[in-house]
């Protein structure tokens, strides 16, 4: 009862003359927009971000230049073999779409540099928007103010956020996150189960990378719904609305034959069976919940269960294993174990140590905040929040990047909790200005925090940096330029490269930094570490007519056995052998181009 007279509160419109509260959204999105390029004008201009940013806009391209809709090869990459790409089109189809318009009154460089910077803001805005909408509808809107505050000034989700981010992360961020708070919403407002599937189904067809937030939200959804007093009709209608919004994603997204090929780090048949068997199995026992003993229930759960992961495994035992189950072992060592996304916290946070303890200051600041909260508001939807927080913890230490999902998760119950009035004043009435003056003091507080956070942990920023460098050095937009004066051919170079030199060239590469071009990332590997005679070899049986090299960059471990001529070492040391030509560039670069002869 107490959550509906709040439902019939909030459903109160908004007193004449206020603000509407999108147009708080757009205000937060623009200042932050301002503070960026403020700080950083050039930001664009410099760099095309980083390779997943470079490789989505080349996806986009080769859809409007005829790529078919299901065609997902990017026949620049990979050399004969080349990359299907595992990412979806569900991105490209609004970029392109962006893309297409901007064209038409702009020149295409200048169409894609604003592309570049409206996409991730726009994405922004929605998501601040559904932040301050969930927040509205379970504390009114002083807030929903204080959410969109605090939304913008969440400092490790944000920079997902920022101008040139193009890759899919951002979008995924707001599908899961959004879902779940819907999810938790729909244990006192059951109607918000069917949304909370769509948006963490929409979120898993977009990519794999919240998948395990996103199972283990749902799991304990349905494990929650069967204490006692509660029920199974909302889990369950977010288990449906999941498994629909993935067949529907999928049949959108793949054709024919197409549709039968199981694959681990994209969506594919496997996981819709999957999803579809374990709707069916809590459905059931919803329906049946008043005439089953919770050991009924368990036993019926567990059993479809048991027969959704023996129908995954059947379609493709690798699965198994995990997104990386397709992917050939040989490549952890050379590569895929050093990539960010593989990271722990123990791993990867050590080097920023400050920013890490950032994130769990602000996870336990959610947790007391809602644990304050939970002595006035006896919901369900409450505690299970709590519940998905605690959850996201282990999984965040687990897989670093969770950290951007698990530190928005807090800021629904940080906002609820500061817009309390003090204890024993009335809050039946609120000044039209109250929570705008809240909210630009939040925006002002929890900006000087994160400002103060990283003057404290510059010294391991600057080391960082320091670090990265001459990487970025050689990933800069100035730097490859030059590569533009050679007509088209393929290259091997360091992969963390790749994606560069095709976005700003005619070149194509033979590898880039992707899990599928697992077999090109150990031949070039092969080729750096190889001796002069055996690397000559290996590159003619690429049909490569380039080597490009750059000294800032690791081009891949070095095998332990590697000749104590290897070419990595050659190139360093400027001593190529006989069979690479320096090709000379216009301009300043610290890449080293090579014709390959003989």
């Amino acid at each position: 009862m107490a959550a509906v007279c709040h439902q019939e509160r909030i459903a109160v419109p908004a007193a004449p003359g206020q603000v509407p509260i999108v147009a708080w959204c757009v205000l937060a999105v623009a200042l932050l927009a301002a503070l960026v390029f403020g700080f950083d004008p050039q930001r664009l201009l410099e760099s095309l971000g980083d390779t997943d940013d470079a490789t989505r806009m080349l996806q986009v391209r080769t859809l409007l230049d005829g790529a078919s809709w299901y065609d997902m090869r990017l026949p620049r990459y990979g050399g004969a073999e080349p990359l299907v790409s595992h990412w979806s089109r569900l991105i490209d189809a609004p970029i392109a779409v962006l893309l297409y318009g901007f064209e038409l009154v702009l020149p295409r460089d200048q169409a894609e540099l604003t592309v570049r910077a409206v996409w991730p803001l726009l994405v922004l805005l929605a998501f601040v928007y559904l932040m301050a909408r969930e927040t509205q509808l379970r504390g009114g809107r002083r807030a929903a103010l204080l959410a969109i505050a605090l939304t913008v000034t969440c400092l490790l989700g944000i920079t997902q956020f920022m101008p040139g981010r193009v890759d899919h992360h951002n979008a995924m961020i707001v599908c899961a996150v959004i879902g779940i708070l819907r999810l938790a919403r729909s244990f006192d407002d059951e109607a918000a189960g069917w949304s909370a599937g769509i948006f963490l189904g929409l979120g898993t067809a977009i990519g794999y990378e919240a998948l395990a937030l996103t199972t283990a939200s749902l799991s304990a959804a349905v494990l929650f719904g069967l204490a006692p007093g509660r029920s199974l009709l909302a889990p369950s209608r977010a288990a449906v609305t999941f498994a629909a919004t993935l067949s529907v994603a999928l049949s959108i997204t793949e054709t024919g034959d197409a549709l039968l090929v199981n694959a681990c780090d994209a969506l594919s048949l496997n996981l819709v069976v999957l999803a579809a068997t374990a709707a069916f199995g809590v459905s059931v026992v919803q329906a049946l919940e008043d005439r089953l003993s919770l050991t009924a229930k368990l036993a019926a759960l567990a059993l479809t269960g048991a027969v959704g992961i023996a129908i995954y495994a059947w379609a493709e035992p690798a699965c198994l294993a995990g997104p990386f189950g397709q992917v050939d072992p040989a490549l952890y060592p050379v590569w895929l174990a050093g990539v960010s996304e593989t990271q722990s916290m123990f791993s990867l946070g050590g080097k920023l140590p400050f920013l890490v303890g950032m994130a769990l200051v602000y996870l336990a600041v959610g947790l007391y905040c809602g644990a304050r909260l939970m002595q006035s508001d006896r919901g369900d939807g409450l505690r299970f929040h709590l519940l998905v927080i605690i959850l996201s913890l282990p999984l965040s230490i687990w897989m670093i990047k969770l950290l951007p999902y698990a530190t928005f998760l807090p800021v629904p119950l940080l906002a609820l909790y500061l817009a309390q009035s003090p204890v024993g004043s009335s809050r039946a009435k609120i000044s039209r200005s109250q929570g705008a003056i809240a909210a630009i003091a939040v925006f002002a507080l929890a900006g000087g925090a994160s400002w103060l956070l990283l003057k404290l942990s510059e010294p391991s920023t600057e080391q960082l940096k320091a670090q990265l460098a001459p990487a970025q050095n050689c990933q800069a937009t100035a730097s490859l330029a030059p590569l533009a004066q050679l007509p088209p051919a393929l290259a091997v170079a360091d992969v963390d490269l790749g994606p560069y030199i095709v976005a700003v060239s005619d070149l194509d590469v033979l590898s880039a930094p992707y899990h599928r071009l697992d077999r090109q990332i150990l031949k070039a590997n092969a080729i750096f570490n190889a001796s002069p005679r055996e690397a000559q070899r290996l590159l003619r049986s690429t049909g490569a007519r380039y080597v490009i090299f750059c000294d800032g960059l690791a081009t891949t471990p070095p095998n332990v056995d590697a000749p104590a001529d290897a070419l990595k070492t050659l190139l360093q040391e400027d001593r190529p052998p006989a069979f690479l030509t320096r090709v000379p560039l216009a301009g300043e670069t610290p890449l080293k181009v090579f014709k390959i002869s003989g």
